[in-house]
């Protein structure tokens, strides 16, 4: 069907276009809201700045579409193929994506608040600067995780949105806006989330195995039984935070802030803490074997049955801290 027929029809009340064939078509800032394109071949069709609200792409063919600037705020694409989509810029809020295919598609700037990407496939995706907070990313039993393998996305607004279980190794989260956010037992390893802003973002589980968090805000977030093993956390704000029982072995914490931090049988063997602040933290049970304290300040810290059997601690002050004998220090 040409478009001009399509846009006739629409206009004569029509809604139902199952199945139509549309590649390579100029929809360009066409007004189809509501339309049934369920299984629609729209490979490479031009849609950009259509308002396309509430229309269903349920299992369309998107690959390459053009849909920079688009309004598809509320629109059903389950298991719609959009690689290599461009939607630059789209509306995409409340948008159904339940395992879409965004593989190398374009949604710099999009705002997809409040979306449902479950086990969506964003590899490769560019959501620079994209809005995804209060998205739906959590794994579902018996569905693939969200995938987002290698996406950009740098300054992302992420706040509040569900991603337990996704799978983001490699990521470039830097500076992007993670704060109230759930990555319950997601896999961040080796993601760049340096600058990050996560402030009450809960970790709890994740793989951030060599994740790079150097000046990343994590005041009061909680990572407990994270792997945070070889984490470059150099310069970042854990005030408050819990990694109870987390792997931070190897770790670079040097010149970290982690005043009142909660480390209860957290390993933080062999790891650089040099510098770091950690004053009223909590490290009962704490493993700091061969960890480097040199400089850094424990005052008032609680080191209960704490290990440092082989720790480097010159210059680093105890004052008034509780020793791993169980006396305070003066």
């Amino acid at each position: 069907m040409s478009a001009d027929k399509l846009l006739k029809e629409y206009a004569a009340g029509r809604r139902d276009f199952a199945s139509i064939n549309l590649a390579n078509a100029n929809l360009f800032n066409s007004d189809l809201i509501g339309v049934n394109l369920t299984k629609a071949d729209l490979r490479r069709t031009n849609l950009v700045f259509a308002y396309l609200n509430k229309v269903t792409f349920n299992h369309a063919n998107l690959v390459g579409a053009k849909l920079g600037g688009a309004t598809l705020n509320q629109a059903i694409m389950m298991n719609a193929n959009l690689s290599e989509a461009d939607l630059h810029g789209a509306m995409l809020q409340r948008v159904n994506l339940f395992g879409a295919n965004l593989s190398l598609a374009n949604l710099m700037d999009a705002n997809l608040g409040e979306a449902d990407l479950r086990s969506a496939n964003l590899r490769g995706a560019n959501l620079r600067c994209a809005i995804l907070s209060a998205a739906l990313m959590r794994e579902e039993r018996g569905y693939p995780p969200t995938t987002m393998n290698g996406a950009n996305l740098r300054k992302a607004d992420l706040r509040g949105a569900n991603l337990s279980g996704a799978d983001l190794s490699g990521v470039d989260l830097s500076e992007a806006n993670l704060s109230e956010a759930t990555l319950a037992r997601v896999n961040l390893q080796g993601a760049n989330l340096s600058g990050v802003i996560a402030i009450g973002t809960i970790f709890t589980e994740a793989n951030l195995n060599n994740v790079n968090l150097t000046e990343a805000n994590l005041k009061n977030a909680n990572f407990t039984k994270a792997d945070l093993k070889n984490a470059n956390l150099r310069l970042a704000n854990l005030f408050g935070a819990n990694l109870s029982k987390a792997n931070v072995s190897m770790a670079t914490l040097s010149n970290a802030g982690l005043i009142q931090a909660i480390l209860t049988g957290t390993d933080l063997s062999r790891s650089l803490l040099d510098k770091a602040n950690l004053s009223q933290a909590s490290l009962v049970d704490a493993y700091l074997v061969r960890a480097n304290l040199d400089g850094a300040d424990l005052s008032y810290a609680v080191l209960t049955r704490a290990e440092l059997s082989g720790a480097s601690t010159i210059g680093t002050i105890f004052s008034g801290a509780t020793m791993p004998d169980g006396k305070n220090h003066p």
